[in-house]
């Protein structure tokens, strides 16, 4: 997997705009309960931000076998020798991987093709994040109960191509009769040029409907070569 040229970077923003109408378009045809519909945003004191829609859905109708889809748009920076380096971008990926529960919690594994447009800015001042790439990516993600109240979730992702990861892990409590967790985070993420890391604070799985949920997250975030910024964000997801 590597760098590869397009024609026209208007394309590849109308392809991903198109493949979040297949998405929606694919939810609302599934018709599967164990099926997701889930987007959400963060923002960062600096500017940053980072956007997403993505389904997940049985493949086949498996019990173990899913297959997910997910584009997203973001905006980042960091100090690179001496140079403030800003980062606009759009990716998409769509994964296969296969599942697992128990009485006490679930594990999973992953794989499938990434790709992803970015700008830099300036001109020049890291060609390893600049252009197009297409890569593979694979990952973990599980969650395990303690008692009925506590449970630890996590999950981690490694990109072959541009070089990349993410990982992140949450100490959670049920409240609210069941109807909401709360708890912290830690989050790392990075490349061979930028790395960060954040943690805070999360309200998650706060059930709405039987099929609707929400969440809410926010914290400290440190990049490399930028000072210490607040951060929040929230994620909405359906099930059908």
């Amino acid at each position: 997997m590597g760098k590869i040229t397009t024609p026209n970077r208007g394309r590849v923003r109308g392809g991903l705009l198109l493949l979040a109408c297949g998405l929606l378009g694919h939810g609302l045809q599934a018709g599967a309960a164990s099926s997701w519909l889930y987007t959400g945003a963060a923002f960062s004191e600096q500017g940053g931000r980072y956007e997403y829609l993505g389904l997940m859905a049985p493949l086949f109708s498996s019990t173990y076998l899913t297959q997910r889809y997910l584009i997203s748009d973001y905006y980042y920076r960091y100090g690179l020798n001496g140079v403030s380096v800003k980062v606009r971008g759009q990716a998409a990926e769509a994964e296969l991987g296969v599942k697992t529960g128990w009485d006490s919690g679930w594990a999973g594994a992953f794989a499938g093709p990434r790709y992803r447009d970015n700008r830099v800015s300036p001109d020049g001042a890291d060609p390893r994040a600049d252009g197009t790439e297409l890569g593979a990516v694979v990952g973990l993600e599980g969650e395990q109960r303690f008692g009925p109240l506590w449970a630890l979730n996590g999950t981690a992702a490694y990109t072959f191509g541009p070089d990349s990861y993410w990982g992140r892990l949450r100490l959670l409590r049920q409240v609210l009769d069941g109807k909401a967790w709360v708890g912290i985070e830690g989050v790392a993420q990075g490349d061979p040029s930028y790395h960060a890391h954040q943690g805070g604070l999360v309200v998650d799985k706060i059930k709405l409907t039987d099929t609707l949920f929400l969440g809410f997250n926010a914290g400290v975030k440190k990049s490399s070569g930028e000072s210490r910024a607040f951060y929040g964000g929230f994620n909405l997801a359906v099930g059908f």
